[in-house]
């Protein structure tokens, strides 16, 4: 299984042009099975009231699952899981913001890919130190129950370095892919000049990380203000059902 972890920055590019096609297509190129995607909008004034999910959905023929961090009215704001094979929604839900900052959430899902059941998850933290490990301490039964169905994916925009204290708190029981195959980590953040890694993939132990990758091809420069990051994984061996 190809996955690609994304934060599309409502879709809108750092040449300050908003193009779900645009996102689409830097998707398209990466050949991705999944994508969990982070900062997308849906039926938002600024964003010309599309559902931004359901357009990339459309764009690449997947299917979807879209969590709301954030609901004003008629306008929302989140996170999205999109997959060529069948999903189905586990879970989703807000996480802590005990400063008072922006709502985060998290969403989980089971895909079929034939011949695994996957357990994925994607999520996005807040910037603020506090309400990271506060986030990373509430996704922790999430990824207990995840963990007990295995095998399991976790992508999303963390906010904080690799050697941080949320990234403790989440290494229980996974890997992270970059760190797996290189013991270092490719910059994520931003396209313009990147200088840390805030977007990660982890893995269960029974999940083998072939591949690990932050393309940087000339449209993926200026389509968000993060890279992709992508892993080809291959599951533990299939079971009788």
């Amino acid at each position: 299984m190809r996955i690609v972890t994304y934060n599309v920055h409502s879709c809108v590019g750092v040449d300050g042009h908003l193009d779900p096609a645009r996102i689409a297509e830097v998707i398209a190129a990466t050949d991705a099975d999944v994508a969990c995607l982070q900062e997308l909008d849906a039926g938002r004034l600024r964003s010309g009231r599309v559902h931004q999910a359901e357009a990339i959905a459309g764009e690449l023929s997947m299917d979807f699952h879209f969590h709301p961090a954030i609901r004003v009215a008629a306008e929302e704001y989140g996170d999205a899981i999109l997959s060529r094979h069948p999903l189905r929604r586990v879970r989703s839900g807000e996480l802590p913001h005990p400063l008072g900052f922006e709502k985060r959430g998290a969403l989980w899902v089971e895909i079929d890919d034939g011949a695994t059941r996957w357990q994925v998850l994607n999520t996005h933290f807040g910037l603020g130190r506090i309400e990271r490990r506060a986030q990373a301490r509430a996704l922790a039964p999430w990824t207990a129950e995840a963990l007990a169905q295995s095998p399991v994916v976790l992508c999303g925009d963390l906010n904080s370095r690799p050697s941080s204290a949320v990234h403790r708190l989440l290494a229980t029981g996974f890997r992270e892919v970059q760190r797996t195959l290189r013991g270092f980590h490719q910059r994520t953040f931003a396209t313009r000049l990147p200088w840390i890694c805030l977007d990660y993939i982890y893995v269960s132990p029974d999940v083998e990380v072939l591949r690990a990758e932050v393309p940087r091809t000339p449209l993926a420069r200026v389509a968000s203000d993060h890279f992709p990051l992508v892993a080809e994984l291959r599951g533990p061996a299939p079971t009788a059902r």
